[in-house]
């Protein structure tokens, strides 16, 4: 049977059919493409958020990685350190962006410069002579029997990748800038603080000795051990936080030379944990200036520092 036009009816249904069915098929494609797009775009409208939150952060470039599923995007941090993150898709759906790793591509030592002797005080030899005769305090000792620093590394990035594969994607990497960023700015304020400490103070600053976790929390841990005039050495222990937050350096111990009350020692222990003081320079001055309040309002006596023969004579 044919129609007025002369066609197979049946032939024409199956045409309709079969178009019917491209088009529905096209159709559930454009979705699914959309779908991704609609991903894509929240993905990267939360990496220009993030621009805008954060100063200091440029994109160098966004390459396809030809070995997973992803792309390395290649990051300038405060305007001289670069970072390579390669993002790879993850989910059930694969649709998910994550950060497979991070790493600094500059480098990321810190050098620890030594203090100029025409910029130290007068009196720095002597107050390394308070030190010497500190060598006596068990816990003193340990500690100056440690490596002296010479240079602050920032840590592998592996743990800030880890905890970031617990974020929803732009989250991730978000965190993964933060915390990167916030770690370079700690370290290269913890050097201009030892730098300031060295020229201001007889001071001498140690590696703590490494451990399997020792970088748990990505930062970097230090003793320092300074005198001062009044026949005081000071030990304290700069934590990963250290200069930039309250309370990031604390006192592990202190020895007094000459004849120092241990009572007065601790009141001056218990001034310096009041204050929560970021760095070891506010420390060394909370703690210089307190003694010297006593002195003048409460009559404390000042010990008298022995000093020690010096170059054999």
């Amino acid at each position: 049977e044919r129609d007025v036009d002369g066609n197979d009816g049946d032939g024409g249904s199956n045409n309709v059919e079969y178009i019917c069915n491209v088009v529905h098929n096209e159709i559930v494609e454009l979705q699914e493409r959309a779908a991704e797009l609609k991903q894509s775009g929240e993905f990267y409208d939360g990496i220009r958020e993030l621009m805008e939150e954060l100063g200091g952060v440029k994109i160098l470039s966004s390459s396809a990685c030809e070995q997973e599923e992803g792309f390395t995007l290649t990051l300038k941090l405060l305007g001289c350190h670069i970072l390579e993150i390669l993002l790879t898709k993850s989910g059930s759906s694969g649709k998910s962006l994550s950060v497979a790793s991070a790493k600094l591509t500059t480098p990321t030592t810190f050098p620890m410069p030594e203090a100029r002797p025409e910029q130290m005080n007068d009196d720095t030899e002597h107050l390394t002579e308070t030190i010497n005769q500190s060598l006596s305090n068990v816990s003193l000792s340990k500690i100056m029997s440690q490596k002296q620093t010479v240079s602050i590394v920032i840590p592998p990035l592996d743990d800030l990748v880890k905890w970031s594969r617990s974020l929803e994607s732009s989250r991730g990497i978000r965190f993964v800038l933060v915390e990167t960023m916030a770690r370079i700015r700690t370290l290269d304020a913890r050097v201009a603080e030892l730098t300031h400490l060295r020229q201001n103070y007889a001071a001498q600053i140690y590696d703590i000795e490494t451990s399997s976790d020792s970088s748990q929390f990505g930062g970097v841990e230090q003793e320092v051990v300074c005198a001062i005039n009044e026949g005081i050495t000071v030990a304290l222990r700069l934590t990963v936080d250290c200069p930039l937050v309250p309370g990031s350096v604390y006192i592990s111990d202190l020895f007094g030379v000459g004849g120092w009350e241990e009572e007065k020692l601790a009141t001056l222990k218990k001034v310096v944990e009041q204050r929560r003081c970021k760095g070891p320079v506010e420390v060394m001055e909370v703690m210089v200036k307190e003694i010297r309040k006593r002195r003048n309002g409460e009559g404390w006596a000042i010990p008298l520092t022995p000093s020690l023969p010096r170059g054999g004579k």
